[in-house]
């Protein structure tokens, strides 16, 4: 892919089995191309545009986590911001993120936002394609989303607290969420968003918020 290589992992374990049968339609292909503005420049050459249906390419492992972040809650149709993050994160997330872009990186960064300047783009990396499983990669999309809106951390790559209510506050939000009510998805992957949630709760806060999910 483009000059990047990378090795796929279990597509049982990561949740991309479960879900790659859902996202080969061409209406949702097409729908969420157009609400994240895909670019073909930016995922052709590998990285997946001219086959949306592989799971084992970056593409189709992206549209995985959109179709979870949109239809994990129950009443999925309802994402009025009176509702839990489950029900509205997808809105969110469209709503603010200017753009997808997929990009190699260095093995260092899961993804990463550009805002307030003249081209906004969230781009997501080799990490967070193969690293992270479904619900995992729908998590970041809300983390990106905060970070779109304009909130970044305020102590290097940390948040300096939960009351500062920044992008991995949201992000341990959704997956909580999902964790406990969400639908169309399998036990594994709302074990796999807990534990998520609970590492972000150890480790990206300047100070712990005190609770585990």
């Amino acid at each position: 892919m483009a000059s990047c290589t990378a090795t796929v992992p279990s597509l049982v374990a990561s949740g991309d089995q479960l879900y790659g049968q859902r996202i080969c339609n061409q209406p949702f292909v097409n729908w969420a191309w157009d609400v994240f503005d895909f670019d073909w420049g930016d995922w052709d050459h590998g990285f997946g545009a001219e086959d949306p249906c592989n799971i084992n390419l970056p593409l189709a492992r992206t549209l995985n986590a959109i179709y979870c972040l949109t239809y994990s809650a129950e009443d999925y149709r309802n994402e009025s911001y009176d509702a839990d993050i489950l029900h509205w994160g997808g809105r969110f997330a469209r709503s603010h993120i200017d753009e997808l872009d997929a990009r190699c990186g260095d093995g260092s960064k899961v993804a990463a936002t550009a805002w307030g300047v003249w081209d906004n783009y969230t781009d997501l990396y080799l990490v967070y394609f193969y690293q992270r499983s479904v619900p995992e990669r729908a998590g970041t999309l809300i983390h990106e989303s905060r970070h779109a809106d304009g909130k970044g951390h305020d102590k290097g790559n940390l948040d300096s607290s939960w009351e500062y209510n920044g992008a991995w506050r949201w992000q341990v939000c959704w997956l909580s969420w999902f964790a406990a009510t969400g639908v169309r998805t399998s036990a594994a992957m709302r074990t796999i968003a807990r534990q998520r949630a609970n590492t972000i709760l150890a480790t990206w806060f300047v100070k712990p918020p005190g609770f585990t999910v």
